[in-house]
Formats: structure tokens, sequence, C-alpha cells
């Protein structure tokens, strides 16, 4: 089958062309700075980089025609007609009641427009492109893997907030978690590599870049995770704020004279990591300035370590342990310092960190005798959301 994966940012479209269920990649592209004069798109075939453009993109349809005009170019392209396309996935961000891997209906999409609040940088976009292929690939069949669709397994007393009840039953105000393709992906990775029982295991997965989130995994099940009902809360992250008491906001806004969505607006462009470093929000940089001195830096990057370390504690109590605690994403895969951090309090359970592994990235960055395994994995969201398409399509 030949399955179209397609993630979508606020100014960025990617995709891939894969094989499935070999799982090969036959092409895969991406355009950057869409809505810009000045955007860069560049496509491949195989491994082999073909194209290489920057021309203006004014929308996330260009990307999407320009897509699809490579795929079928006779002169590299990688299919002879847009009928060979099997399926097509999207990782989708947020449709509240109808999150899941789920064919991407009207109902759907409905959902998604009343959602659109909860990711205004996605869904509106992620739309336009549905509605594209519906256009386009009327005979292929359109799935959605929504990023709250591995957290469904929950349980209700971990969702539920402490608001009035109505507020949980009307309106739908509960934690969805997100990054769920990726958490799953790695929760599959795990259990393959370390050769863990497929129905029991206990896994802390670390999900760490300019958004990130923490998950605790029960036998392949997300049991919780610590974004909630949007992606604001949890960790610290690059502009978010993560966990804070909501009447701080109130608060706030009598002091500066400002509306609600504009404090909104402070905490989402101007809290997290790049908030309390008054540096960035990336990760890099920050560290670049701990190096030189640079007090609120340090802070950025301790309360980050601080946020990690205690998600990681509060998992431990709810799996009763952990067979592996595993990182991913930029900042999980490459800051051996602070993943050093990170596990820096587990020698009670005896996790052994190997201080060459952990420095070399290593997979496995554990002594051979830790109880504990502690890992380095890349994650592929793209691959499960392939994965999930076909299911649904052969379901």
């Amino acid at each position: 089958m030949n399955i179209i994966v397609c993630n979508i940012g606020s100014s960025s479209f990617k995709f891939q062309l894969l094989d499935m269920p070999a799982e090969r990649q036959r092409a895969r592209g991406y355009t950057e700075r869409v809505g810009t004069q000045d955007a860069i798109t560049t496509y491949w075939v195989g491994d082999r980089q073909v194209h290489q453009s920057v021309r203006p993109v004014p929308s996330h349809r260009e990307a999407v025609q320009g897509a699809l005009e490579f795929l079928v170019d006779p002169a590299g392209g990688a299919l002879a007609s847009l009928d060979q396309i099997d399926g097509v996935g999207f990782k989708t961000v947020q449709a509240g009641e109808k999150n899941g891997s789920v064919f991407l209906t009207d109902e759907v999409l409905e959902a998604m427009e009343a959602y659109r609040d909860l990711a205004p940088a996605h869904n509106p976009p992620y739309l336009t492109a549905i509605r594209m292929f519906r256009t386009l690939l009327p005979r292929a069949p359109r799935v959605g893997v929504f990023e709250p669709g591995f957290h469904t397994t929950i349980p209700e007393y971990a969702r539920i907030y402490g608001t009035p009840y109505e507020w949980y039953a009307d309106f739908g105000v509960r934690k969805y978690g997100y990054h769920g393709a990726s958490h799953k992906f790695i929760a599959t990775e795990t259990v393959r590599l370390l050769g863990l029982p497929a129905t029991s295991h206990r896994i802390i997965s670390l999900h760490l870049g300019g958004s990130s989130s923490v998950c605790a995994i029960k036998n392949g099940a997300s049991i919780d995770t610590s974004m909630g009902f949007t992606p604001q809360s949890g960790l610290l992250q690059g502009t978010r704020i993560g966990d804070m008491d909501p009447f701080v906001l109130p608060y706030v806004m009598k002091k500066k004279g400002i509306t609600l969505e504009q404090a909104l607006a402070e905490c989402s462009k101007n809290g997290g990591l790049a908030g309390v470093s008054g540096i960035s929000a990336d990760m890099r940089e920050i560290n670049a300035a701990v190096a030189k001195g640079d007090r609120r830096a340090a802070l950025a990057r301790d309360r980050f370590i601080y946020d990690c370390k205690r998600y990681v504690g509060e998992y431990l109590v709810l799996l009763e342990g952990a067979d592996a605690i595993v990182f991913t994403g930029g900042i999980g895969q490459r800051d051996a310092a602070l993943r050093r951090d990170v596990l820096s309090g587990l020698a009670f359970l005896g996790l052994k960190l190997d201080d060459a592994k952990n420095n070399a990235h290593a997979q496995i960055i554990t002594a051979q005798d830790s109880t504990v395994a502690g890992m380095v994995i890349a994650t592929d969201e793209e691959i499960v959301v392939a994965r999930e398409t076909v299911r649904v399509i052969r379901s």
C-alpha cells in the first residue's frame, strides 16, 4: 500500500510516501516558512535529494499542491498517477471526543472545527490540507491519528480536573495529553530493543524538545501524561509556561491592566524557557549562556530539569517502578548532561548511569547491571501514523 503521511505545523508542511506494511520510504519532502515569499521546499526520492527551491508559498494549500505535483512528476516523481495512493494519514492534533485513529468524516472535521481554540496553530491548516486531499484524491481514504489518541487509556480519575463537574461533562474540560504518536513509538521500540514482554512492562518516556512531555506507559498503554487540556501544561517548555496556579492570571491582569487574551498571549509567546532565561527557547543557546555564568539561563535549565524529575518521580509511583526511562526529542537525544541530571537521583532504585555511554549518546546509557534501563531513542511519529492508517483502512 502507498500511504502518504502528512505532518502540518503552523508554518510548515512535511510529508512522506511510504510503502506499507514494508515501511519503506519512497519519497519525502517539506516546505518551511509557509506563508512567506521565501519559503524553502526540499524533496527526496528514496535517499536522494532531487529538488530544493526558495519561492513564495502563500499558504498550506500551495505547499500541498506542490507536493502532489512532485510525486507524479514524469521527470523523477515516485508515482505514475495519484490513483496509486491508497491512503493518507494525518498527524492531527485535537478533536475532543473524536480523538483516536479514525476516518476523517464530516463529523470528525466538525469536531476539529469545534476544538480549534485548543490547537489554533494546527487545526486550521490541517483542515485545509484534509479538504484539499479529499478534492484531489477522492478515492483515497483519509485517516486522522490524533495526538491525544494514545492517551485515551488514561483512567477517568486521572483525566478529570477538580472543576465543577459540568465543565467536564458538558464542555469536555479534561486531560487530553499530546505527543501520542511519539510516546507510542517509544513504547514499541523499547519493548523490542530490551526484549520486554509485550503485555508486562513499565516505561517512562520523556519527549524533550521545543515542545516537551513525559508519559507513564504500562503494558503498552498510557496511564498518565504531563500535558493536559492543552499542550501549555506539564513541563516548562520552549515558550510554554507549564504547570501554574490558574489564579495567577487574574492577578497579573489587574496588575498590568491587560485582557485575558493579552495575558494568555504573554504566557504562550513570552513564557517557558525563553521567558525565564530571557535569552532563547532553544536549550542549546541556554546552555551556552550557562557556560558563561548567566544566572537566568541557569535558572531556566534548572527548572526544566526539576520538572522532568518530578514527573519521573510521580510516574515511578504510579507504575510501581520502571523497566526503562527513555529520552527522545531534540533535547532528550542530544543533551547528555541534562540526561545525567534528570537521572541523578535514581541510584536508590538501582539505576546506574554509564557516563561514557551517556556522553556518546548510546542507545542504552546505563550499566549492564543497572536494574532500570536508561535509553536514548530517536522517535518516528510518521511511521506510527502510517501503521495506524493501514490498520484503520484494513479494519
